[in-house]
């Protein structure tokens, strides 16, 4: 959210003609983090708090449309057509129900991304990261445990096939001959 990559990011993905459908499913960045705090302070449910996290989700992606006027965004994921376009994935109130996993923290922006990915049938996972992660699925218990990725990711990697690549959030250049 602070990273000065972010503008890059935004500006590689949104403000340049595409060859395929590009669909941006932000994470809750800090605005999850207080929901996590808070949660722990005032023990309310993970049904809750998984509504909250969604809010979460469309806080980041709102205050990304204010930094690049390029982004299109898209509420229903369901009712996406295949044309070549970025979009902005910005969850609202219907978006609980759509998604069908779990109300839990095991369940966050990177299950929801893969989860999307698997139901658009997508070629291309990619997975944008502060830091460098070699991903096999051997090593999936480790990166749960680094908090690279959350618990959900092992359950739905196998339902996925597709390509997922990692990128750390310095590689914005290597985007643009992805998408």
């Amino acid at each position: 959210m602070q990273s000065k990559e972010l503008f890059f990011w935004l500006d590689n993905i949104f403000s340049k003609p595409k060859e395929n459908l590009c669909i941006v499913v932000p994470g809750g960045g800090e605005f999850a983090e207080n929901i996590r705090i808070s949660q722990k302070q005032l023990n309310f449910s993970d049904d809750i708090a998984h509504k909250m996290a969604l809010l979460a989700m469309s806080q980041y992606g709102n205050f990304l449309t204010g930094i690049n006027k390029n982004i299109n965004i898209i509420k229903n994921i369901k009712r996406i057509n295949k044309n070549k376009n970025s979009f902005l994935w910005i969850p609202d109130n219907s978006s609980e129900n759509s998604i069908e996993l779990p109300k839990t923290w095991d369940f966050t922006s990177d299950s929801i991304a893969l989860w999307i990915a698997t139901f658009l049938k997508a070629d291309k996972l990619i997975m944008v990261k502060s830091k460098k992660i070699v991903f096999n699925k051997s090593n999936i218990d480790a990166h749960i445990k680094d908090n690279d990725i959350d618990k959900g990711f092992k359950i739905l990697i196998n339902k996925y096939k597709g390509e997922l690549i990692f990128l750390e959030k310095k590689q914005y250049d290597v985007l643009k001959e992805m998408i």
